[in-house]
């Protein structure tokens, strides 16, 4: 049997006694200071269980209007974080942005989470290619890249002047990863889609062409396996194959 000094009147008492026999104090063996240890230490416990039974759940929010914290509107469509892993975020932007705008905005989202590891992905309103135009990410140094059509490069490609071609039959702007501008028109009899690009550079492709009922136009290549295009009566550009159609442009409006 352990004793110790009881805290009131010294008297050596058994460390588990509830009460003292010499002067009746509760608990004689703990001290004031054990005890505070004790309800911190609880304290501490508790807070760890919780975190680690609310952890587990993931979290998605949805916002759609900009932040105060950053002048340059945009809509954060997804947001999710589980646990301690990286915070993941995907935005939709009116338009492409300059470098320095793109990290005023991930500076914005980041500061708007718990954790200094975020992820973010960038899609454009209108862009034609389903991929992120833009990445960005702090873990915890912040670094991007833009993956699409850069935004001089895209107003450099949208102000394009087609009027140097006397025959535009329609014209069209993947922006991806390899984004540039198709023509197509009609020069000596021959169909042909130019492909600009923003750095002046320019392909030319001939084309057969075949009229198709409700006025759609097809045009394909010998030896092009399978592949072809199909010219809406609306202006529309369909990329189809053997296993059906794999791209839809909209008709490109020049600025």
């Amino acid at each position: 049997m352990a004793l110790k000094p009881c805290k009131s009147c010294k008297h050596e008492v058994d460390a588990t006694a509830k009460t003292c026999p010499n002067c009746g104090v509760g608990n004689p063996g703990v001290t004031a200071k054990q005890q505070v240890i004790g309800v911190v230490l609880l304290l501490v416990i508790i807070a760890i269980v919780f975190k680690a039974c609310s952890g587990g759940d993931s979290q998605e929010v949805a916002a759609t209007a900009p932040r105060a914290s950053t002048a340059i509107p945009y809509t954060i469509t997804k947001d999710e974080q589980r646990g301690n892993s990286p915070r993941k975020v995907e935005v939709t932007l009116q338009r492409r942005l300059t470098d320095t705008e793109l990290a005023d905005v991930s500076a914005a989202i980041r500061n708007g989470g718990t954790t200094d590891r975020t992820f973010i992905g960038y899609r454009v309103t209108g862009q034609t290619d389903t991929a992120y135009w833009a990445n960005a990410s702090f873990s915890p140094a912040y670094a991007f890249s833009v993956i699409g059509l850069s935004a001089e490069d895209y107003q450099k490609l949208s102000a394009t002047d087609l009027s140097t071609y006397p025959q535009v039959l329609g014209s069209w702007f993947p922006d991806g990863a390899l984004g540039h501008l198709m023509v197509l028109h009609q020069a000596k009899g021959e169909y042909l889609i130019d492909s600009l690009f923003a750095d002046g550079g320019k392909r030319s492709e001939v084309y057969s062409a075949k009229q198709l009922p409700a006025g759609d136009l097809r045009l394909e290549q010998p030896n092009d396996f399978g592949e072809y295009y199909i010219v809406k009566a609306d202006g529309t550009l369909q990329g189809w194959s053997e296993n059906g159609m794999y791209s839809s442009l909209p008709p490109f409006k020049a600025r």
